[in-house]
């Protein structure tokens, strides 16, 4: 008899004691009731693990697994290899979600036969309950794969974001598909899930609410962060070069390439505001045209896997040594 459930849930936790009560009531008022919950404990050090071990006493459907610190991707990555489900579904322990979440994401896999699903959401502010919806374009309906994933890379229609979405667990499993122990590891991540997928059905209704708060890897951006946000970039480059495809994607992956190189002239600047350190401003202004100009050059040779960024930005406010300057021509 089989008893694997329908979908497995993964929900990493660290230093959320203020929000994970929220987010495990959440799914457990589904109305879609055949499902599995995995909380990754990523060695948290506040009481989250406490409260997860308590909640699960409550429904034997939720477990907690306990692991040492590494990071949102290795606690993804960990949920991924214990997941018995036949799809699965990344919930940030911080976010919450409509009871009718798991149940239409799931029937619009199976109405449609399609490997992954996706759902609009919005945005949640804890201290005062309010929830707006984050604009978007998408129309509830099925999408081929080649034209969701222009709109994926160019971060239009749709974003790269692990959650929102509904996987068939054999993306993951049967491509070895990871998460990348970087930032923005799901930039470098849904577009490979996404090209291995048959189809995308969208639903235009807003179930994920995602919580914003001080301290998001956004709103903190730094020269690691920046640096990484390039590396996701030349990670689709890289993955569709490397699998012949790259021509088909090439539009979508120089407009966002451009877009990246104007977000991160706004971040620089704004970390040598922030930190009143202006040297060196110009050189971090130079080397992220240098990656920018990296990553679109016709000369860039794919290489197997992650690919690394050849150039370092300098984060403002530390004593620092100069890493050799190099120029990227083209």
């Amino acid at each position: 008899m089989n008893t694997a459930p329908k979908i497995s849930v993964i929900v990493p936790i660290y230093k959320v004691e203020k929000f994970l009560k929220r987010c495990l009531i959440s799914i457990r008022e589904q109305t879609f009731t055949d499902f599995e919950v995995l909380i990754i404990d990523d060695g948290s050090p506040d009481k989250s693990p406490e409260i997860a071990e308590e909640f699960c006493k409550t429904d034997g459907r939720f477990v907690v697994y306990h692991k040492e610190n590494g990071g949102l991707s290795d606690a993804r990555n960990y949920g991924i290899e214990r997941a018995k489900g036949e799809y699965i579904a990344f919930i940030d322990s911080d976010d919450h979600v409509h009871k009718d979440y798991l149940r239409v994401m799931y029937e619009a896999c199976e109405k449609h036969g399609a490997d992954m699903a996706y759902c609009k959401y919005m945005y949640s502010y804890f201290n005062t309950g309010i929830k707006l919806p984050r604009p978007s374009k998408a129309k509830s309906g099925v999408m081929d794969r080649d034209k969701a994933l222009s709109n994926l890379i160019k971060d239009t229609m749709f974003q790269s974001y692990a959650w929102n979405k509904l996987y068939k667990t054999s993306l993951f499993l049967d491509n070895d598909i990871r998460y990348p122990y970087m930032y923005f590891e799901d930039i470098a991540t849904t577009a490979r899930l996404l090209y291995k997928s048959n189809k995308l059905v969208v639903t235009s209704k807003h179930l994920y609410f995602y919580e914003k708060r001080f301290g998001s890897i956004v709103g903190t951006m730094n020269a690691e962060k920046i640096s990484d946000y390039w590396r996701s970039i030349l990670s689709e480059r890289n993955y569709f070069q490397f699998v012949g495809e790259y021509d088909k994607y090439k539009p979508a992956i120089l407009k966002m390439a451009k877009r990246a190189h104007a977000i991160n002239i706004y971040s620089i600047v704004r970390q040598h505001i922030l930190n009143f350190d202006f040297r060196k401003m110009k050189y971090n202004l130079d080397t992220n045209k240098d990656i920018y100009r990296y990553i679109i050059s016709n000369e860039y040779v794919a290489v197997e896997g992650i690919p690394e960024v050849p150039y370092k930005l300098v984060q403002p406010g530390r004593r620092y040594k100069m890493p050799k300057e190099k120029k990227y021509k083209i």
